[in-house]
């Protein structure tokens, strides 16, 4: 279970910094899905990011989540959107309160490397309809992509996450999967042969993982890239899991985010107020149940 699940954690703040899904990834699942559009489920869906996305192509699209903040927040949005097809309850992705047989299409958005893999993979095959879409997305640290290759823009945000000083030691054991670019959830989906048509995808091309199968390199993005300040930056790494963890261990300390912002913006001769352009590194692995 993520830091997102425990009481504290700011569930509005998620929805407003964490990074946006576009039309090419709507218009390539659609593509590749081949059943009835009457129902999708998005689990782990936080404040309903793409659960919006998905209401709009699907009759009703239900929202799954541990997170009790995350559900009020991800209600109170769709409620403002006046979008009335979505349906959130509280649950976890091992146990999903979903009816058999019902799900059309089921996605999970950063979020699958959280869950014990193979009780969430008999999940969905209790709930997907035969014939029935599984999609998992995730990103890695995000990229600053208009700074000068001096100023290692691209290492920026890994160097703060990895770091065993900084908040390296603080992630969930699930997050090595993103580097990994869910390679083992691929093998554990093709050993099971109720799949069918599974593929490994990436944007951009990388070297990161080893993947036996190939893995296939997206022609365009999925994730919206985003400008923004350094400010706005620093607010945006305070929604890591990561953060979260290291707060509630060290409630009086010294803000380590701040800390290192304040150093990094000094040396870099920078101020909150710069602007940066942030992309994220994102994969997925699709499949498609047995009919």
């Amino acid at each position: 279970m993520s830091a997102f699940s425990f009481k504290g954690f700011n569930a509005n703040a998620y929805l407003a910094l964490r990074p946006t899904y576009n039309r090419a990834l709507i218009e390539w699942l659609l593509g590749y899905h081949v059943g009835k559009r009457a129902r999708a489920a998005d689990i782990a869906c936080g404040p309903g990011t793409f659960t919006v996305d998905l209401s709009s192509e699907f009759d009703h699209v239900l929202g799954v989540d541990p997170s009790l903040s995350m559900i009020e927040s991800a209600r109170n949005n769709a409620h403002a959107n006046g979008i009335a097809n979505i349906e959130y309850k509280q649950g976890f992705g091992e146990s999903l309160p979903i009816a058999t047989d019902t799900v059309d299409l089921l996605t999970v958005m950063q979020g699958a490397h959280w869950f014990k893999f193979a009780n969430f993979l008999t999940e969905v095959q209790r709930v997907l309809r035969p014939g029935g879409t599984l999609v998992l997305v995730g990103y890695g640290y995000p990229e600053i992509t208009n700074w000068p290759e001096s100023m290692e823009g691209r290492g920026f945000a890994r160097t703060l996450a990895m770091d065993r000083r900084l908040l390296g030691n603080y992630w969930d054991n699930g997050y090595t999967l993103i580097d990994e670019l869910y390679a083992p959830f691929l093998d554990t989906i093709r050993a099971s042969t109720r799949y069918v048509d599974v593929q490994h995808l990436q944007f951009p091309k990388s070297g990161q993982a080893a993947n036996p199968h190939g893995i296939n390199v997206l022609p365009e993005s999925w994730i919206d890239s985003r400008t923004m300040t350094l400010g706005g930056f620093r607010a945006y790494v305070k929604t890591w899991s990561a953060y979260k963890s290291w707060k509630d261990k060290h409630p009086h300390d010294a803000d380590i985010i701040d800390t290192f912002f304040d150093e990094q913006q000094g040396t870099l001769g920078k101020s909150s107020s710069d602007e940066v352009k942030i992309e994220w590194p994102h994969f997925a692995i699709v499949a498609r149940k047995r009919l």
